[in-house]
């Protein structure tokens, strides 16, 4: 009698992991599409996006200048990449889309542990 709750629990815990070996779900056709309006769609709004996030990393200048190349450089892409998805939408595949390579990422401020012992 009491082996029979030691069973019941040694079959039922593999179950509960079962939850972690599913596979992502496949992409869709209808998901591409959309992705690809909305890449086509919201194309111009990387113009502003790249040149404010240098704005706030480098400065006026650089954002006027490098940003502005920055963001034709992303419009491109992201009409060229939204249009070609909209191409082949009845062929379900993940984002072409790749990220961004220089996203702006830089710590200001010197560690935590640098800060009260600089020397």
């Amino acid at each position: 009698m009491r082996c029979l709750p030691l069973l019941v629990l040694a079959l039922a815990l593999p179950s509960l992991g079962w939850a972690d070996l599913r596979l992502p779900p496949k992409p869709t056709m209808m998901e591409k599409l959309a992705r690809g309006i909305a890449n086509v769609g919201l194309a111009t709004s990387e113009l502003l996006d790249s040149n404010y996030e240098i704005l706030q990393e480098k400065g006026p200048t650089y954002a006027y200048t490098v940003g502005i190349v920055q963001g034709v450089s992303r419009v491109i892409m992201d009409a060229g990449v939204g249009a070609l998805e909209i191409g082949t939408f009845f062929i379900p595949t993940k984002s072409m889309k790749m990220p961004a390579h220089d996203t702006g990422q830089v710590e200001p401020l010197p560690p935590a542990d640098l800060i009260d012992n600089w020397y």
